[in-house]
């Protein structure tokens, strides 16, 4: 069956397309008789993408020549990219994996309120230490929320006493887990 589905879905992107040069939306609104009708209603970047159309691009212009100045000598820090920010207080850099710890900040249940609520203690922590990474997983059975890559217990255990500070949650604890740590 799921075979006889995905034929079915490659004919429709492929093959229906090319009858009479209709695109695959068009295809759908033809009213036939003894058949329903279609109505699609969608932006003009989803239609293209559905129909696997492209907008023509406009011309480039020319961009005018500068004056051939020598270039200077580059020094050592100028090669090294910048890096990335992202939002409050992080900042993309690379990293690798290492064994070290985390904090554990909620540990629910698997309901959808139980996975709204690990979000949404994440989401504080976040707001309160947004140098802290957050982690909401589902763990079987239960959906649970960590924050930090620590190398050490000792560098955990400070923000542990902050976090209680807060009382934005009423558990903390550290956690042996597999962190990103920068290089």
């Amino acid at each position: 069956m799921r075979i006889l589905k995905n034929l079915f879905l490659c004919w429709l992107l492929c093959g229906a397309t090319a009858e009479a040069q209709t695109t695959f939306t068009e295809q759908l609104g033809k009213e036939e008789a003894g058949k329903g009708r279609v109505v699609v209603r969608q932006s003009k970047e989803i239609d293209q993408v559905v129909n696997a159309t492209v907008p023509p691009k406009p011309a480039a212009k020319p961009e005018p020549k500068a004056e051939s100045t020598p270039p200077k000598p580059a020094e050592h820090h100028e090669n090294k990219p910048k890096p990335a920010t992202h939002g409050k207080g992080y900042t993309a850099r690379s990293r690798h994996k290492a064994r070290g710890f985390r904090i554990c900040i909620f540990t629910g249940g698997n309901s959808r309120q139980d996975k709204a609520k690990a979000q949404q203690v994440g989401q504080q922590c976040r707001n309160k230490f947004g140098e802290l990474a957050v982690y909401t997983f589902f763990q079987s059975p239960r959906w649970v929320t960590h924050v930090g890559d620590f190398a050490t217990r000792k560098e955990a255990e400070k923000y542990v006493n902050l976090i209680r500070r807060e009382h934005f949650t009423y558990e903390t604890r550290i956690v042996a887990s597999e962190v990103n740590l920068p290089d």
